[in-house]
C-alpha cells in the first residue's frame, strides 16, 4: 500500500514539476519578431528632379521607422509613364501633364505638390529681344505636341502672336537639340536647364531672350508660373500612410533647399545615384532652374489654369478631360 501511495505521490510531484517548468517557459522573456519594413517605391525622371532627391537618396535618410525607400531614376518619359500607369510607383515626380493623365486613367494618383516651375528659356544667337521677333523665323523645340511645345505655343498665343508665321522644327529630346545649337546648325530655340548651362558653355554666342516661366506669369496672372514637375502619390497608399507622406514631403523640401545652396555637392550626389547630369554645371544651372517645393494647397489655382491651357490646346495632353478636384492631395 505504501508503495502504491509513494508511486502516486511521485507521479503527482512529477506532473507538478512539469507544469511548473511549462509555466516558467510561458512567463519567461519572449523573443521579439524583427520588424518588417514597408518597401516604398519612388520613381524620378532624369534631370532636375534627380537633383531634388539627391540628398535623400545618396544619404539614404530615414523618413520614418519601418519604411524602406527604393529610389529609381527613369531615363525616358516613356519608361516613367509605363511605371506610373501600371501603378508600380508609390510616389513619383512626373511632368505635370502626366500627373493629370495618371489621375484620369488610373483614379489612383493625386498631386501632393510641385518641385519646380518652368525651367525653359527662349535662347538665340540672333539679335532678338521679344517673342514677337520670332515671326518668320526657324525656331527649335523638343517633342512636337508635348508639354514643352504646348507651353511655348500657349504663351505665344496668349501674347497674340500668330504661331503659323513661325517655322517650328522639332527633335525628340534636349540631348538632340544641344549639339544642333552648339554647332550653329540651329540658332533659336526653347532650352531647359541644366542643358542650357551646358549649351552656353559650348557656344558663348547663345543669349537668353526670355524665361518661359516669367512669360507665363505675365500672360496668366500667376504668382509662381507654370508647374513643370509634380510630386504624385498613390491614393490608397497615401490614405494608409499619411504621416509618412507628410514627413517625406518635408524632407523633399529640405533636400531641394540644400541642393540650391550646395549645387556642386548636389551634382555629385545626383551623378552617384545614377542621374545623367554634368555635376560641374549644376551649381550654375540651379540659378535659373526654379527648383522649389510648394505644397499643392498653395498652388491649386496655378494647376487649374495650367491644365485648362493644355486642354484648350490638345485635350489628349491631360488625358482627354480636365482632372477633377480629387486630383489634389491636401495635407492637414
Amino acid at each position: 500500500m505504501k508503495k502504491i501511495i509513494s508511486t502516486i505521490l511521485s507521479a503527482v510531484l512529477g506532473a507538478t514539476v512539469l507544469v511548473g517548468c511549462n509555466q516558467i517557459r510561458e512567463d519567461g522573456p519572449k523573443s521579439e519578431k524583427p520588424m518588417v519594413s514597408k518597401e516604398i517605391k519612388v520613381f524620378v525622371p532624369d534631370g532636375l528632379p534627380s537633383i531634388a532627391i539627391a540628398k535623400l537618396a545618396k544619404e539614404n535618410l530615414q523618413i520614418k521607422e519601418g519604411y524602406n525607400i527604393i529610389y529609381t531614376i527613369e531615363k525616358t518619359p516613356e519608361t516613367l509613364s509605363t511605371v506610373v500607369m501600371k501603378e508600380e510607383a508609390d510616389i513619383a515626380i512626373v511632368p505635370s501633364n502626366m500627373a493629370a493623365i495618371a489621375h484620369n486613367k488610373t483614379s489612383n494618383y493625386q498631386i501632393a505638390g510641385t518641385i519646380g516651375n518652368g525651367s525653359f528659356y527662349l535662347v538665340s544667337t540672333k539679335d532678338i529681344k521679344q517673342f514677337e521677333d520670332l515671326e518668320g523665323m526657324d525656331v527649335w523645340n523638343t517633342g512636337k505636341g508635348l508639354t514643352p511645345d504646348i507651353t511655348a505655343q500657349s504663351i505665344l498665343k496668349n501674347k497674340g502672336i500668330d504661331t503659323k508665321s513661325i517655322n517650328f522644327n522639332y527633335v525628340n529630346s534636349t540631348s538632340e537639340l544641344i549639339p544642333l545649337m552648339a554647332t550653329g546648325k540651329a540658332d533659336t530655340g526653347f532650352v531647359p536647364e541644366p542643358a542650357l548651362t551646358t549649351l552656353i558653355a559650348k557656344n558663348p554666342d547663345i543669349k537668353i531672350v526670355k524665361s518661359l516661366n516669367d512669360a507665363w506669369k505675365e500672360t496668366n496672372n500667376s504668382k509662381e508660373g507654370y508647374p513643370q514637375a509634380t510630386i504624385i502619390v498613390k491614393s490608397n497608399f497615401a490614405k494608409e500612410n499619411e504621416e509618412f507622406i507628410n514627413k517625406f514631403l518635408g524632407q523633399i523640401s529640405s533636400s531641394i533647399d540644400w541642393s540650391n545652396t550646395n549645387g556642386n555637392k548636389a551634382g555629385e550626389y545626383a551623378k552617384e545615384i545614377g542621374a545623367s547630369v554634368e555635376s560641374e554645371v549644376i551649381e550654375k544651372a540651379l540659378e535659373r532652374a526654379n527648383l522649389k517645393f510648394t505644397p499643392i494647397k498653395n498652388v491649386i489655382e496655378d494647376y487649374n489654369n495650367y491644365y485648362q491651357n493644355l486642354f484648350d490646346f490638345d485635350a489628349k495632353s491631360v488625358g482627354g478631360k480636365l482632372p477633377d478636384e480629387g486630383i489634389y492631395f491636401i495635407q492637414e
